[in-house]
């Protein structure tokens, strides 16, 4: 749940001065009325451009009415600009903007009538010639009634027998609101001097509590500054930041700034900081940065204050982040820690300042205030910002239309090579990813395809298909909504062309027949990886469209259960659910024994602890290496009389298997170890080790969790009794994974339905194969695709993917070790180690380095004791490490910026 911060929800305001206030007492004396305000509740005033439009649109509308000097806006919800207007103590109106036809109207509330009426000249329709005695019969106030004769379309006012109301006239119709009797009143119509002399008292205050905050901090790290973006909040803490006694002042050039911006910056002596990247570049490679997709941020703004800081040193930055902004500052308090960057320590001194009181502040001090605000810009930035409002944008094209036109060319330019509707363009569509409610409902009005993640479908429109029934106007007329999936029939085609049934996988089989490792075409498969890098694969591994396509195909077009049903779906998913076993099985050279599909390695794991017929004084032999999910179980078996023993690894923190040789005793029943550890990727000697329990008598258990999706794994070869590994990390569905099994001498773990062949009042026969360890209905649409995750895995060839992983793991281990302060805990041979890297930073918490990563980096990787705490506690790490491991679809480039991001952490 969000946390709704402790914000002002009204405004009050002063009946007999007219003026509004700022708390509750006005300077005359007298407490103001309550005005209830819209969410985010955030009002500001109407300054030189906003006044001239309301005028306009007022007077055009009702012409010379008179319109008060002091109106305020409550920002509300819309599609683009949408204010509610403030005026003598009420609603005055609503003005909004239209994105789709480019024009603004205003919308009088009734409770402007009395401070008007009087004034009216056009804009009337009396009802009584429209109504007639029908008037007397019914209710006027919510109805809808022809008009019968000419009147302009949009917001009238209505008359019906000295009641009056207002009304809405739309296709030669108009709709009444309520009418009620009005009578004409006269107001004061103070300036902004006046407002602020009745607020002085309260601005005072204002001041005062800001500049003791800052006072009460500066002195909490060396050096103190102000963060000056050339807009109001920061403008006001820049001056409260001098009364407080500090001087310093940086502004982060972003290249893409107004040259207004630049000059007000420059007058107000702020240290310019142009150290961002090259914004247009990366635009060509990402596309534009949208208000849910903010890459540009990163670029143009925290990788040069990352620069700024280094230089400076530990810092206080005093900045003007205000709790009205946004939700994600609902929660600001007074002082932050930066997330991004520890050397910097946040105050917020008007955090709970609306923009009101900023604005008044700011006159009250006779501060000079950007100029861009008095031409119709309510918020100050770059210039092709994702966050301004199409209004805005429309604005700016007088005010630079050389700015204006090269961010159109450029997203002209995008559209088309992406296929995007005319209105990505000329609505401002690209100003999100995945599209708000707001402007999904708007889209679908008029009719442009929006896909179930709410992003636009873009691309070639591909002709109707026998059989497929277009979902629509102006949506993808194969029935796909851009997925390029039927929804009918029983055949899916991925994105990568590869049929989830056919194990026709063209791209992935040219790899694996030679050449080059391709892995630009192979991410292809995995959108998710557009803007992020996704080292984190030792946890769970990105799905590729292929195996996210066979869900929903099952969801889509034959979903039903397996088992003994007769009718054509359920004959087709237990079909595809057996092939999807039979397919694991040839991944991992498994068809002698029996392939389980079950939840994770964990229940897998638990499956073998709780299905052999343990006796007491039976014992378990494992390593310090494990995963919890490989010591737990046994360890959980201490119930029933099992011992646990545990032996240690080496110096390269590898198994000895003659150690292991040597721990075995008589009552040893199982050896349970992992393949290859989750922490330092050391890959253990399996195959010996078999061979030592074949000769002992004693069964092996292998969790190959880290191997499966990494390396090529045989089980004939190996020779173990049982091996389980999760499908999730092997490009599969969470909640799917497998046990394999020489021979199944298992109980089962549940019993139910699907795992008998007959039952009687006495008791029960089961059923045969993997059926008699799947009670219940089983993940059948999540088996399926894990089938197909095994298929792609072998058609691109896991001598390829090893080799890649292999050299970017040597690559990642070269470039960590080079860095100082920084500790990794891996193999030195390449050949003993997967995709798995381990280290720590010097003065830091793994958690904060993973944490700086993604924020800093959009780099994912894993932090803690990766749910193997004897192991971290036998390498002396109580607080863990930081992970980081390669998945089939890493690059250089994604290596690389992790060396480069821990360096400069590090320093």
């Amino acid at each position: 749940m969000l946390r709704e911060p402790p914000v002002k929800k009204v405004l009050y305001w002063c009946g007999h001065c007219n003026v509004p206030l700022i708390a509750k007492s006005c300077a005359c004396g007298r407490e103001g009325g309550k005005i209830e305000l819209l969410q985010p509740y955030d009002v500001r005033p109407a300054l030189a451009w906003d006044m001239g439009l309301v005028k306009k649109l007022v007077h055009t509308q009702f012409g010379e009415v008179p319109v008060p000097q002091v109106l305020l806006f409550n920002k509300t919800g819309g599609t683009d600009r949408a204010d509610l207007i403030i005026a003598n103590g009420t609603r005055f109106g609503w003005l909004a903007f239209d994105p789709e036809t480019r024009n603004y109207t205003f919308d009088l509330a009734p409770e402007a009538l009395p401070a008007i009426i009087g004034h009216v000249k056009k804009g009337i329709v009396e009802l009584d010639k429209v109504v007639g005695k029908e008037g007397e019969k019914v209710r006027i106030g919510g109805k809808k009634f022809p008009l019968t004769g000419p009147a302009p379309e949009g917001t009238v006012i209505v008359r019906y027998r000295n009641r009056y109301g207002t009304g809405t006239v739309k296709d030669g119709q108009i709709r009444v609101r309520e009418i009620a009797p009005v009578s004409p009143a006269t107001y004061p119509d103070p300036d902004w001097d006046v407002v602020i002399d009745r607020n002085r008292y309260h601005l005072k205050n204002l001041e005062r509590n800001a500049v003791r905050t800052i006072k009460q901090h500066i002195g909490d790290r060396p050096v103190a500054n102000v963060s000056f973006s050339g807009g109001k909040d920061s403008t006001a803490v820049l001056r409260l930041a001098r009364k407080a006694g500090v001087t310093k002042a940086f502004f982060i050039d972003t290249g893409i700034e107004l040259p207004e911006t630049i000059a007000f910056v420059e007058a107000q002596g702020a240290e310019i900081i142009r150290r961002g990247g090259d914004f247009w570049a990366a635009a060509g490679k990402a596309g534009p940065p949208g208000k849910d997709n903010r890459w540009c941020c990163k670029l143009l703004k925290l990788h040069p204050l990352k620069l700024y800081l280094a230089d400076v040193g530990p810092c206080v930055t005093v900045q003007g982040n205000r709790w009205y902004e946004s939700w994600n500052r609902a929660g600001l308090d007074e002082s932050s820690q930066n997330p991004a960057n520890p050397l910097q320590l946040n105050i917020s001194p008007i955090r709970n300042w609306r923009a009101l009181e900023v604005f008044l502040y700011l006159w009250w001090q006779k501060a000079e205030i950007n100029p861009l605000y008095a031409k119709g810009l309510e918020r100050i930035g770059c210039f092709l910002c994702p966050a301004m409002l199409e209004s805005e944008f429309e604005e700016l094209r007088s005010m630079h239309p050389e700015y204006a036109k090269r961010w159109d060319d450029f997203i002209t330019a995008w559209s088309e090579k992406k296929g995007y509707p005319d209105a990505y363009c000329s609505w401002g569509l690209w100003r999100w990813r995945a599209l708000p409610p707001k402007m999904r409902e708007l889209c679908r009005a008029r009719g442009i395809a929006v896909n179930e993640d709410y992003t636009l479908v873009h691309g070639l429109i591909r002709e109707p298909g026998p059989g497929v029934i277009p979902d629509g106007p102006g949506q993808a007329s194969d029935g796909t909504g851009g997925t390029g999936m039927k929804k009918a029939g029983v055949t899916v085609t991925g994105m990568s062309g590869i049929k989830n049934e056919g194990t026709v996988m063209k791209k992935q089989e040219q790899q694996s027949a030679g050449g080059e490792y391709d892995v630009a075409g192979i991410r292809k498969d995995f959108p998710i990886l557009g803007d992020l890098i996704y080292l984190d694969n030792a946890a769970t591994a990105i799905s590729p469209e292929p195996v996210i396509g066979a869900m929903v195909e099952f969801e889509h077009s034959y979903r039903a259960n397996v088992g003994r049903g007769v009718h054509r779906l359920t004959q087709i998913a237990s079909q595809r659910y057996w092939h999807a076993h039979e397919k694991v099985a040839d991944f991992i050279g498994g068809r002698d024994g029996i392939t389980v599909f079950c939840r994770n390695t964990t229940e897998a794991i638990n499956m073998v602890a709780r299905g052999l017929a343990w006796k007491k004084g039976d014992r378990i032999l494992t390593t310090v290496l494990e995963h919890h999910s490989n010591l737990l179980p046994w360890m959980d078996l201490a119930t029933c009389g099992v011992g646990l023993d545990i032996i240690g690894i080496g110096k390269n923190y590898t198994i000895d298997p003659r150690e292991i040789e040597s721990a075995i005793t008589d009552s040893t029943r199982m050896v349970a170890v992992t393949h290859a550890s989750n922490v330092v990727g050391v890959i253990t000697p399996v195959e010996e080790i078999a061979r030592i329990c074949r000769d002992r008598g004693v069964l092996l258990l292998v969790d190959a969790a880290q191997t499966v999706p990494h390396i090529p794994v045989d089980l004939g070869k190996i020779g173990c009794d049982f091996c389980a590994f999760s499908g999730h990390k092997m490009l599969g569905p969470t909640g799917t994974g497998v046990l394999w099994m020489k021979v199944p001498d298992l109980s089962p773990l549940n019993v139910g339905g699907g795992m008998v062949e007959s039952v009687t009042a006495n008791g029960y026969a089961m059923a045969e194969g993997y059926q008699r360890y799947e009670a219940g209905t089983p993940n059948i649409g999540g088996g399926i695709a894990l089938g197909v995750a095994a298929e792609y895995l072998q058609a691109i060839g896991m001598d390829r993917i090893r080799r890649h992983e292999e050299r970017l793991t040597s690559r990642l281990i070269g470039g960590l070790k080079k860095i100082g302060g920084v500790t990794v805990f891996a193999p030195e041979n390449p050949a003993l180690r997967v995709g798995v890297v381990s280290f720590t930073v010097g003065g830091y918490h793994p958690h904060e380095v993973a944490q700086h990563l993604d924020e800093s980096a959009d780099i994912m990787v894993r932090s803690g004791h990766h749910c193997c705490q004897p192991l971290m506690d036998r390498l002396g790490l109580p607080e863990g490490t930081v992970r980081a491991s390669t998945g089939l679809y890493t690059t250089e480039q994604e290596i690389d910026m992790l060396i480069a991001s821990v360096a400069e952490l590090a320093r």
